[in-house]
C-alpha cells in the first residue's frame, strides 16, 4: 500500500508577466481518485470520504467573484499515468460546486497518481486567468516525475505560484515530500492528522489565499484617495455575525461589501445596507445606515443586525452520534439549497424537508418548520448497519483472493465488498459471490449479527496448479505469463493472464486448458482437469523447430 497522505496544495495566482488579466481569477480543485484512496486516515476515516466531505464544504458564498472549475485523476483507469479529466470547466461558483459535489461522489478509486501532469493540465486549463490551485491527494507522485522540480521551474520561468500544503496522517519520509512542494514555492506547510485539522488548515490557507488577491480599486486616476470601510456586526447579544450587502454614495452605483475583508469606499457619507445572507440566497431584515468615511485611514462600522433562524444537523445511531453527510433542503417540493453536517445554516421563515444519505441503507428525511429566532437541530436517526471485513482464502495454501466480492440477498445485489476495507451493511443472511474468472465461488448464509465490527475469513475449496515453461531440448525455460482457461457450467472457455509461471495456483475444481506465450515459442495447447485438493504440475514444452 502506498504511504498514506492527504495533500491540500493551493497555488495562488498562476499569471504570467505581461499577460492581461481581465479575467475572473479561477479556483481550481483537483481530486485524487487513486485506488488507495479506498485506504483509511488514523482516526478510521475512508480517505476518499475525507476527500469527499472537503469538496462539500466549498460554500458559494466564499468566491463570489471567482469560478471554479475540478479535475479528477486516477478514478477511470488502472495502472494509468495519462488518467487525469477536467470533469467541471470553470464556471460560476454556484454552478460549479453543486456539479463538484455530485462528481466526488460518485468518484470510484482506482488508478495511479499523476500529480504532476495534472498541476500542469491545471495550469494551460487557467490560461490568462489568475487564481488558485486545490490538490487534494492521499499519495505522493507515482508517475515517475518530481512536482518539487515542477514548482521551481515554474519559478524559474518567473510564473507567479504561490503553493500551500496541508499533509494528513503523514509519516515523516513522507511529509518531508509533500513539504518539499511547499519549500519550492516559499509558503509555510501545513500538517493535519484527523479530518477536522485539514479542515481548519485548508481556511486557513483560503483566507491566506484570498489575501493576497487586493481586490481592483474601482475609482478613476482623477478621484481622490478612496478609504477602507471595515463592517463589524453582532447580533443582539454581542455575537458576532458575518453579514453582506451594498454600500452606495453620491453618483454610484450599489457596490458589494462583507463583513469578511477590507472594503474600499470613497471619503465622506456612505449609505451601507447589510445583514445575514441566508441559505436561501436573501439578505435577512437587512439594516440600513448612513457612514461617514473617514479622509485617511480604516473607519470601523459597528452594526447590530437581526440573526435568521438557523439550523444545525446530528446524524444518531444507536443512541450514540456518527459521522454526517451533505445535507439537501426542499422547500415545496424544490430543491432550495444544501449545507454540511458541520455547519450552522442560516434559513428563511418557513417549513423545510431536510434529506441525507450517509450511506445506502439510509435515505433519511426530516421535516421542521422555523419561525423567527428559531434555532432548531435536525437528528437523523440511522438505521444500524455493522461493518464487516471479509477476508477470501484458498484453502490449503491460504492465498488470498484480493478481489472484491458481492453480497446477494434474495437474488439482489446488496453490497459489493472491498477487499481491504470491507463494507458496511445491514444485519442479516447473504450469499457472498466471488466472481472470478478462474476461481468463481460462492458461499451461502453468511450471518452478520449485530456486532459492530466483525471479521470473516472464507476459505474457497480449491486444488493447485503449478505451470512451468520448458525449452524444446527439455531444458528449463524462464518463468513468464501464460494464458490459462476454465470450462464454465454453460460450457464456454473464460481465459484470464497468469503472470507469473513457477508459482502454486489456486483453481476450483473443473476443466482447464492452457496456452503459451508466441513470444517464448509455439506451444500445444494444454488440456488439464483440477480436483479439490489435488496438486498438479503442468508443463508447457516448446516445438522443436
Amino acid at each position: 500500500m502506498r504511504p498514506s497522505v492527504l495533500a491540500v496544495v493551493l497555488t495562488l495566482a498562476l499569471c504570467v508577466p505581461l499577460v492581461a488579466q481581465d479575467a475572473e481569477p479561477g479556483l481550481y480543485v483537483i481530486l485524487d481518485g487513486s485506488g488507495s484512496m479506498w485506504g483509511q486516515l488514523p482516526d478510521g476515516t475512508h480517505k476518499i470520504t475525507a476527500a469527499r466531505d472537503v469538496v462539500q464544504r466549498f460554500q458559494v458564498e466564499d468566491y463570489t467573484g471567482r469560478e471554479l472549475a475540478f479535475r479528477v485523476y486516477g478514478h477511470r483507469r488502472e495502472g494509468d499515468c495519462s488518467d487525469s479529466e477536467l470533469v467541471v470547466p470553470f464556471s460560476a461558483p454556484q454552478e460549479a460546486i453543486s456539479r463538484m459535489s455530485t462528481f466526488a461522489d460518485q468518484v470510484n478509486p482506482k488508478g495511479r497518481t499523476p500529480i504532476s501532469r495534472s498541476l500542469r493540465a491545471a495550469l494551460e486549463d487557467f490560461g490568462d486567468r489568475p487564481g488558485d490551485i486545490i490538490l487534494i491527494s492521499d499519495g505522493i507522485e507515482t508517475c515517475g516525475e518530481d512536482p518539487c522540480a515542477l514548482m521551481r521551474e515554474w519559478r524559474d520561468k518567473n510564473i507567479n505560484i504561490g503553493v500551500h500544503v496541508v499533509g494528513l496522517g503523514l509519516e515523516d519520509k513522507e511529509r518531508a515530500a509533500m513539504a518539499c512542494i511547499s519549500e519550492a514555492a516559499g509558503t509555510p506547510y501545513h500538517d493535519a492528522q484527523t479530518v477536522d485539522e485539514l479542515v481548519a488548515s485548508l481556511e486557513e490557507i483560503r483566507q491566506e489565499s484570498l489575501g493576497s488577491m487586493e481586490p481592483a480599486d474601482p475609482r478613476d486616476d482623477n478621484e481622490p484617495e478612496w478609504q477602507v470601510l471595515d463592517i463589524i456586526a453582532t447580533n443582539e447579544a454581542g455575537e458576532a455575525l458575518r453579514v453582506q450587502g451594498t454600500a452606495r454614495w453620491e453618483g454610484s452605483e450599489p457596490v458589494e461589501v462583507t463583513s469578511n475583508g477590507h472594503n474600499r469606499v470613497p471619503p465622506g457619507e456612505v449609505e451601507v445596507r447589510v445583514g445575514v445572507r441566508t441559505r436561501n440566497g436573501d439578505l435577512y431584515q437587512p439594516v440600513t445606515a448612513r457612514v461617514a468615511v473617514l479622509a485617511s485611514g480604516d473607519t470601523d462600522f459597528e452594526v447590530v443586525v437581526p440573526e435568521p433562524p438557523s439550523v444545525t444537523a446530528r446524524f444518531v445511531e444507536r443512541g450514540e452520534d456518527r459521522a454526517g453527510a451533505f445535507i439537501t433542503v426542499f422547500e415545496d417540493g424544490e430543491e432550495a439549497f444544501g449545507f454540511r453536517h458541520i455547519d450552522r445554516a442560516y434559513v428563511d421563515p418557513g417549513t423545510y424537508e431536510f434529506r441525507s444519505a450517509p450511506n445506502a441503507d439510509n435515505e433519511l428525511t426530516v421535516t421542521e418548520t422555523f419561525a423567527a429566532g428559531d434555532h432548531k437541530e435536525i437528528v437523523f436517526e440511522l438505521v444500524q448497519t455493522v461493518h464487516a471485513k471479509i477476508k477470501i482464502v484458498a484453502a490449503d495454501s491460504g492465498v488470498w483472493f484480493r478481489s472484491n466480492p458481492e453480497l446477494w440477498q434474495d437474488g439482489e445485489h446488496k453490497y459489493r465488498v472491498h477487499r481491504n476495507n470491507g463494507v458496511r451493511a445491514l444485519p442479516g443472511t447473504y450469499e457472498l459471490r466471488l466472481e472470478l474468472q478462474l476461481t468463481p465461488y460462492t458461499h451461502a448464509d453468511l450471518v452478520l449479527t449485530t456486532e459492530p465490527e466483525q471479521e470473516f475469513v472464507i476459505e474457497v475449496p480449491v486444488g493447485h496448479v503449478t505451470i512451468k515453461y520448458q525449452n524444446a531440448d527439455g531444458s528449463a525455460g524462464r518463468d513468464a505469463r501464460v494464458f490459462l482457461s476454465r470450462k464454465n457450467e454453460d460450457g464456454r472457455w473464460v481465459r484470464d493472464t497468469i503472470s507469473q509461471t513457477s508459482t502454486r495456483i489456486p483453481l476450483v475444481a473443473g476443466e482447464y486448458q492452457l496456452e503459451g506465450w508466441s513470444v517464448l515459442g509455439d506451444f500445444d495447447t494444454v488440456h488439464f482437469e483440477m480436483a479439490v485438493g489435488e496438486e498438479k504440475e503442468v508443463v508447457l514444452r516448446a516445438k522443436a523447430e
